[in-house]
């Protein structure tokens, strides 16, 4: 919970967000203007209601704000809950999620990955996770069971991907990648670290500025290697994490997508795109891009 020192440092932070760029460095070049929408994006949301760190009134507020701006930009979204942090605020907390015409899907009840884990295992706490949202999916007929491997850790081996995925088609379970991943976990960290420290006006103005540098970074690596596996634009899926720094920043960053030419689109139409019927054969034990993933089945 935030002491008193806190709240009034998240008072100061509110105005970062209405601080133009020009306030601190920026490079000299000119942004050519984007087409309109010539790219596709789904945007999900890992650890809902929210990381643990945070008590149930924090998670609560950054859920507001997100779900706010999703709102404010017309973006659907997924957000991929975590079983064993439902109780209480949390349940609530999916509820406004569905509500608001997005998406719940769900990781492993415990947020676990299991990596090198026996499957069985690993299965019995995935299902545990579906059994926690299911429902209040069926209440708000969502059509599709959406997973995503807590951490982007796969199953290890051919075996335990086929235990698994035999599994998941009997229950109509649709696992859900990522094919652009940010260190958002990092710079949450140092986004923390000024809020305990008085919420210096300036520092968390520079935070944002690298921020969102490093989202452009990602976009266009991630795009380029599209054209490189893919040989063409895909349907990209970001994955972003239920902390603090992404619900303050998330204005900045859905801005940043719309002037980059990207249209958001849902879960299910992205995975549409026939890319994600690749063969994926990887089987080591980093949180991968699946554009990664597949570039490396090919290796």
């Amino acid at each position: 919970m935030l002491n008193t020192a806190s709240r009034l440092a998240l008072w100061s932070l509110a105005f970062i967000l209405m601080l133009p760029l020009s306030a601190v460095p920026q490079s000299k070049e000119t942004k050519p203007p984007a087409a309109k929408f010539a790219k596709k994006i789904a945007l999900t949301f890992d650890n809902l209601p929210g990381e643990p760190i945070y008590g149930g009134p924090e998670q609560t507020e950054i859920n507001r704000q997100v779900l706010e701006n999703l709102k404010k930009h017309k973006a659907p979204a997924t957000g991929f809950v975590v079983g064993e942090y439902t109780s209480g605020e949390g349940w609530e907390i999916i509820v406004r999620w569905l509500e608001g015409g997005h998406y719940i899907g769900f990781h492993t009840y415990s947020g676990q990955d299991f990596y090198g884990a026996p499957p069985e295992a690993f299965l019995q706490d995935v299902l545990k996770g579906k059994e926690a949202v299911e429902d209040l999916v069926m209440t708000y007929k969502q059509k599709g069971r959406y997973f995503r491997y807590p951490f982007l850790h796969y199953p290890g081996d051919s075996r335990a991907k086929d235990f698994v995925l035999r599994r998941f088609a009997r229950d109509k379970i649709t696992v859900v990648p990522a094919t652009i991943i940010v260190e958002d976990f990092v710079y949450n960290m140092s986004f923390e670290k000024i809020l305990k420290s008085g919420a210096d006006t300036l520092a968390l103005a520079k935070l944002k500025s690298e921020y969102l540098e490093h989202i452009r970074e990602r976009l266009a690596h991630y795009e380029s290697l599209a054209q490189e596996v893919a040989e063409r634009p895909i349907k990209q899926i970001l994955q972003l994490r239920m902390n603090r720094m992404n619900a303050f920043f998330l204005d900045d960053i859905l801005a940043e997508l719309v002037d980059k030419g990207y249209k958001f689109i849902s879960i299910s139409e992205a995975l549409d795109d026939w890319i994600y019927k690749e063969d994926d054969t990887y089987f080591g034990p980093e949180g991968l891009s699946y554009l990664e993933r597949v570039k490396r089945s090919g290796e």
